[in-house]
């Protein structure tokens, strides 16, 4: 991402791009969450047959709020945070920074918008997860949205919105990851005016190639972080039980399963990210030449008035 637009034009295409490529595959997104926290997976046939086509929308509200604060968040930080950098070291806006710097960047960025979006991507994987795991507090009534709030803050108080948020410490490294390939595709693939605006096709396999790699390097983490988030406490424990961890959730799928239990879902997740982080910098790319190719058609706009 060495765009030389604004941090809130990035910020504003990426949070769109992400947007768009979450309502596209989002009933993927959910069947991946649930073979994830479930160790026999989920029967997707049986619950279309019982809840219908619907119930592949379990918490899509909470989950496009998400993505759009988090996506927001992320690349304006990622933006400033480089600027400052390219503006210190002496370059231009668009010239490609060292491994360690890109990395720390993103990472930083990372940190900062899942540490505001975490809650809402509890409640989303809740949402998505209630109806095989029987929670039947999640189903039916007014507001599951405001039940499964309820249900958290019983359990946990306040903190218990943060749930698996120290896996974040490792995990940012995904976006991170994802940008930084992201940039290398362009800065390989592509020469001249493609790699500033890259063409659509080549946004989206770059976008998708980037994301593969980094999803499988850290996919035992996600998954344990989805394990921890869609556990729930039995009422019969009295609230006086600590829930699992990161670390005790890796444990647990390698003792049950073994070395390749680790990867359960991965297929899955993959094919997700493909689609979704695809289309979301295809998206944002999109967006961001519209807006240059606005910009030039006013100021050239301006010349021929101010001529006249």
């Amino acid at each position: 991402m060495t765009s030389v637009l604004p941090p809130f034009v990035q910020a504003a295409s990426g949070s769109l791009g992400a947007a768009s490529a979450n309502a596209l595959t989002y009933p993927l997104d959910l069947i991946t969450t649930r073979i994830q926290a479930t160790e026999k997976g989920a029967s997707i046939r049986k619950q279309i047959h019982t809840y219908g086509l619907s119930s592949l929308y379990d918490g899509i509200g909470a989950d496009t709020g998400a993505t759009l604060i988090s996506s927001f968040l992320y690349y304006y930080v990622y933006s400033f945070l480089r600027a400052v950098v390219v503006r210190g070291n002496g370059k231009s806006k668009a010239a490609m920074l060292s491994l360690p710097q890109e990395l720390a960047i993103g990472y930083l960025s990372g940190i900062a918008s899942r540490s505001i979006t975490t809650p809402l991507n509890l409640i989303t994987v809740r949402l998505q997860t209630a109806r095989v795991s029987d929670d039947s507090s999640a189903q039916g009534g007014t507001s599951r949205f405001t039940a499964i709030c309820q249900q958290i803050f019983r359990e946990e108080g306040l903190r218990g919105f943060w749930k698996g948020f120290s896996s974040n410490f490792v995990l940012s490294l995904n976006p991170a990851v994802t940008l930084y390939l992201f940039q290398q595709y362009r800065r390989v693939m592509l020469k001249g005016k493609e790699r500033a605006s890259p063409p659509p096709g080549h946004s989206f396999i770059g976008g998708a190639l980037a994301n593969s790699i980094a999803v499988i390097m850290l996919y035992p983490l996600l998954l344990a972080k989805t394990v921890v988030q869609a556990s729930r406490r039995s009422n019969s424990t009295n609230n006086s039980s600590q829930g699992p961890s990161i670390r005790s959730s890796l444990q647990g799928i390698y003792t049950a399963g073994g070395f390749f239990a680790l990867y359960r879902g991965l297929a899955a997740q993959l094919f997700k990210g493909i689609l979704r982080q695809g289309t979301a910098m295809m998206v944002k790319q999109r967006i961001e030449q519209l807006v240059v190719q606005a910009y030039l058609r006013q100021r050239a706009l301006r010349r021929v008035q101010y001529k006249g």
